[in-house]
């Protein structure tokens, strides 16, 4: 009982340690949640900062096409150059670009990124600036190919960049440009812009190009963005929980079955124990009615199977007492020996035993007397036990002592009679069989 006790306790222990660390793991998750959800864009944001280090730097313009612009290069160092418009047959444009990869196929994915900033100083005629971010996909580029990448394409107000000013434009501005679209024949799928593999950056003077000189000179070129898109990171927010969900449902399902593992292990250990004290229990209560020396019962043992008697005794059945007692017993003793004597009670006891029924129960009431109690049998049936036994004991050959003999008193308990009558009236009759030379049944009818 002890040991169950200290495994109850351990096990409460255990389990309120367990509910706080539970406790505690949710209340860091719902904290980290919040801080997820509240500081989603410092933890996700990013940034790439490009300059002519970055890539190499050209220049381009309609002369190419067989107009009469041109182009120069300022600082071969930097981003800085200047062209004069033409006009001429052919449409006049000039433009930079700060090429990200010499073969024009590996890039940078500025896929999540959402913002483009760039500081740029112009002057010129001209009313917008074009700035391309070009995308190389196999899908529909070739390589060394110039104008086969993708020219995603947002125009912006020249005036904003009079006097060198930083200008700030959202990626979603941008758009595939239609004479790029219309000239490689696209399918829908692909005419949308596209931003996993810019290989050129490019500005170049707008629509309203106007003859004259124009001077540029972009200092940087800054993407940010977030690691992941706002989308993909509450999806993993909400992955996680429903990951650890998943865990702490594992988790508990084991938990669960170690406890019921270990109650099922505390009661069959409780059960053992019961059914230990049980059997101590039952032993003892035999020790208390079994007669230590001969292994038949007691007077208190006697007890139970007289007041069963009785009550069928009620209902009809007969019942019947028999009294033994040794003939010459302290002759035996006197000249052979108590520990002689003992084993003449306890060879009796055992023939004794070994003949009568289930029902029947036999005790030692006190020195070398014995009462065997007979329930459902007439006094008839009694004394031929009593005649049987008689015989059997008389034949019977007990070590050193040789044949002894008994005498037998028997009685059925009569309407009405009560257990000091058929007691006293069975004794009577051991006496008369005792009286009447020994080894015989007397019957008291």
């Amino acid at each position: 009982m002890e040991n169950y006790s200290n495994m109850t306790s351990k096990a409460l222990k255990l389990t309120k340690r367990s509910l706080f660390r539970a406790e505690a793991v949710l209340f860091l998750l719902v904290i980290f949640t919040i801080i997820a959800i509240v500081a989603e864009r410092p933890l996700l944001q990013t940034s790439i900062t490009l300059d002519a280090s970055d890539g190499f730097v050209a220049k381009y313009d309609d002369s190419g096409n067989g107009g009469l612009s041109t182009s120069e290069i300022t600082d071969p160092n930097g981003m800085s150059w200047v062209c004069n418009l033409a006009e001429s047959d052919t449409y006049m444009y000039c433009g930079f670009e700060l090429v990200l990869d010499e073969e024009r196929d590996s890039g940078l994915n500025l896929s999540n990124f959402d913002q483009v900033r760039f500081w740029m100083d112009y002057k010129g005629p001209t009313q917008s600036i074009r700035l391309y971010l070009r995308n190389y996909d196999p899908r529909y580029s070739k390589p060394h190919v110039n104008d086969s990448t993708k020219y995603n394409q947002v125009e912006f107000n020249a005036d904003l960049a009079e006097g060198g000013q930083w200008i700030e434009l959202s990626m979603s501005d941008f758009f595939v440009a239609n004479w790029w679209f219309q000239a490689n024949r696209l399918p829908p799928n692909l005419a949308l812009p596209q931003f996993d593999n810019i290989v050129v950056i490019d500005v170049q003077t707008g629509t309203s190009g106007r003859e004259g000189k124009h001077e540029f000179t972009l200092s940087e070129i800054e993407f940010t963005g977030q690691v992941i898109s706002s989308e993909r990171w509450y999806q993993v927010i909400v992955g996680t929980w429903l990951g650890l969900a998943m865990l702490f449902l594992i988790v508990r399902t084991w938990r669960l079955k170690q406890e019921l593992n270990q109650r099922q292990a505390r009661e069959r250990e409780l059960m053992q124990v019961n059914q230990l004290l049980d059997s101590r229990s039952r032993t003892l209560e035999e020790k208390s009615k079994t007669d230590p020396l001969t292994g038949a019962f007691n007077r208190k043992g006697i007890e139970d199977a007289i007041a069963l008697g009785l009550i069928e005794r009620r209902e009809g059945k007969p019942l019947s007492l028999l009294m033994v007692d040794v003939d010459h017993f302290k002759t035996i003793n006197d000249h052979y020996g108590h520990a002689v004597g003992d084993q003449v009670l306890t060879g009796l006891s055992s023939l004794v035993k070994h003949n009568i029924r289930g029902t029947d129960l036999f005790a030692r009431w006190g020195g070398e007397e014995f009462v065997l109690v007979c329930r459902d049998t007439e006094l008839r049936e009694a004394a031929g036990l009593a005649e049987k036994l008689r015989a059997l004991l008389a034949e019977e050959q007990f070590e050193q002592v040789g044949r002894i003999t008994a005498s037998f008193g028997v009685a059925t308990l009569r309407q009405g009679e009560t257990l000091d009558e058929i007691f006293n009236r069975v004794d009577q009759a051991l006496y008369k069989a005792k009286e009447f030379g020994r080894n015989r049944v007397e019957v008291s009818w």
